[in-house]
């Protein structure tokens, strides 16, 4: 059995420890700790230095360059896009000064707006979607089996007035002579938002949404391979109006860059064009000069991002040298 004197013995040593730690702390060992902490804090504090004035090295040069492009607008599109019309194709929650900029810019480049859309939701979803179907059934009837490929088909016909993407030539006749029922339908249904006439167009600038999702929150298409498993309806419709349009464009913030619709067309290598600089001053002009580009067969992804490819076309890529 331990006794009382075992218990003394260990308090005692317990004690001595620290009071041994107490002496050596304050005298011998001091210098050197204390030395070591404050090398690990200056050490820390100047990294901290270094890493904001880098931040702030990289967030002036976007600034000037933002500024520069900006100010440099008249100049870079000025006619680039002379006597064409753009349609523009909104997201669910795109920010509407975002998209009256554009508008602006694309009007600047003297083109005009054929026609003004929004997404809602269900733009493209297939819940609830049996009466709908019918409808637009009814107006084509030859639109691809599947019905997710089918209201996708629908919705490119309506808004470019092609649809190369139909096997027989008279049903592409047909249901081209039906862009403006599609296009009603959809309106009429309450899967598109508008306030223009249907005018069908082969430019667009697809606006996304403010630190949008919309590529994440729409289901996988049934094509979707494993390979592609990024894919979405709104990526799908993305790369199918490319095939019947001339130029498309998607612009949205540093956000969409990250984790929304811009982004996951960049991972995809989409031929769509995409531009992350919206937000900016020079975002509007990035996208006009992209547009003006991919009306002449240049393609890329541009903005200030790191993923960009560089921050707008070149002349060359527009054709003005050419």
């Amino acid at each position: 059995m331990i006794d009382f004197r075992y218990h003394l013995v260990s308090l005692v040593s317990v004690f001595l420890a620290l009071a041994v730690g107490i002496v050596l702390g304050a005298g011998p060992l001091k210098e050197p700790i204390g030395e070591s902490l404050q090398s690990q804090v200056d050490a820390l504090r100047s990294d901290r230095d270094d890493l904001r004035a880098k931040l702030d090295a990289a967030g002036g040069n976007i600034d000037k360059q933002n500024d520069f492009i900006t100010s440099a607008a008249p100049e870079l599109i000025g006619d680039t896009l002379k006597d064409q019309e753009v349609g523009i194709i909104a997201a669910p929650d795109a920010d509407a000064e975002q998209v009256e900029e554009v508008s602006n810019r694309i009007k600047e480049a003297g083109a005009s707006i054929g026609g003004d859309v929004a997404f809602v939701d269900n733009t493209l979803n297939l819940e609830d979607s049996a009466d709908f179907l019918s409808t637009l059934r009814d107006i084509v009837p030859n639109l691809p089996e599947d019905d997710s490929t089918a209201i996708r088909a629908a919705l490119v016909i309506a808004l470019t007035g092609k649809a190369s993407m139909l096997e027989d030539e008279k049903d592409r006749e047909d249901a081209e002579k039906n862009s403006t029922k599609l296009y009603d339908a959809f309106i009429d249904s309450g899967r598109l938002r508008t306030d223009t006439d249907h005018k069908t167009t082969q430019l667009f600038a697809v606006i996304d949404d403010e630190n949008s999702t919309l590529a994440e929150e729409t289901k996988p298409s049934p094509e979707a391979t494993d390979d592609k498993a990024t894919r979405t309806l709104v990526t799908d419709f993305i790369n199918t109006l490319t095939s019947e349009s001339k130029s498309v464009v998607v612009a949205g913030d540093a956000g969409s860059a990250q984790n929304g619709l811009v982004n996951v067309l960049r991972t995809e290598k989409s031929r769509a064009s995409t531009v992350d600089g919206l937000g900016l001053g020079a975002g509007p002009v990035i996208t006009v000069r992209a547009l003006a580009a991919g009306e002449n067969g240049s393609h890329g992804h541009y903005g200030f991002s790191d993923d960009a490819e560089e921050i707008m076309p070149n002349k060359t890529d527009e054709g003005d040298e050419k």
